[in-house]
């Protein structure tokens, strides 16, 4: 059994996984600071909302290019653990539906604290996205992205070590992002997309030049 795909669906893959990475390190390396304090979080908004938007526009378009690259590079995994490689792309389709929806109220909070909202009230729709009504239902949403992404390494790391380092690259990457989640640290999240972006160049080079043909 072979992986050979269409030469299409292989190269809109490799460009996925550049451009998709690629761009969600841009935005975050454009990210202001973060705090989960709502009225701080605020003040630093206010006073870099533009750039706040663009970081968030940057990182929804690079999260929803990178859905190609996900599928074509969970097909490969699925030579040797097809429920891990399956698993893992069911769980990162899903979390692009929960993490797009952070990404694009945190453009809204961006577009309403430009327009002149009143500090207060930016604060309050801040906090109510925060809330237990609407986090805490997106939360299973975003879990999914890092246990998908687990998955997604157990079924190619042990292919071959040309594919081992990439994963092991989105590995550490998916880690550093979580670890700016709970931390409000955006230093962790702009070093994990870099590394989720040199895993994705390297799963691209394998792509293109042919070397992802893994026998079962």
């Amino acid at each position: 059994m072979s992986t050979r795909a269409p030469e299409y669906r292989t190269r809109l893959g490799a460009a996925s996984a550049i451009l998709g990475p690629a761009l969600m390190s841009v935005g975050d390396l454009l990210h202001p600071a973060e705090s989960w304090d709502t009225a701080v979080q605020v003040a630093i908004l206010t006073s870099s909302a533009s750039r706040w938007y663009a970081a968030h526009l940057l990182l929804f378009i690079g999260m929803l290019l990178f859905v190609p690259g996900i599928l074509e590079l969970s097909r490969l995994g699925a030579v040797r653990r097809p429920v891990a490689a399956d698993a893992a792309r069911i769980l990162l389709v899903i979390s692009v539906g929960a993490l797009s929806a952070v990404f694009v109220f945190e453009m809204l909070l961006g577009r309403f604290v430009s327009e002149g909202a009143d500090h207060a009230a930016a604060v309050t729709l801040l906090a109510t996205f925060q809330s237990s009504w609407l986090f805490g239902v997106l939360a299973p949403g975003l879990l999914a992205f890092f246990v998908g992404i687990a998955l997604f390494v157990r079924s190619l790391a042990p292919l071959t070590p040309s594919l081992r380092w990439p994963a092991y690259a989105f590995a550490f990457g998916a880690i550093l992002i979580l670890g700016e989640i709970i931390l409000s640290q955006v230093l962790l999240s702009q070093i994990g997309n870099v590394l989720m972006l040199v895993g994705g160049i390297g799963f691209a080079r394998l792509l293109l030049r042919g070397q992802h043909h893994v026998p079962a």
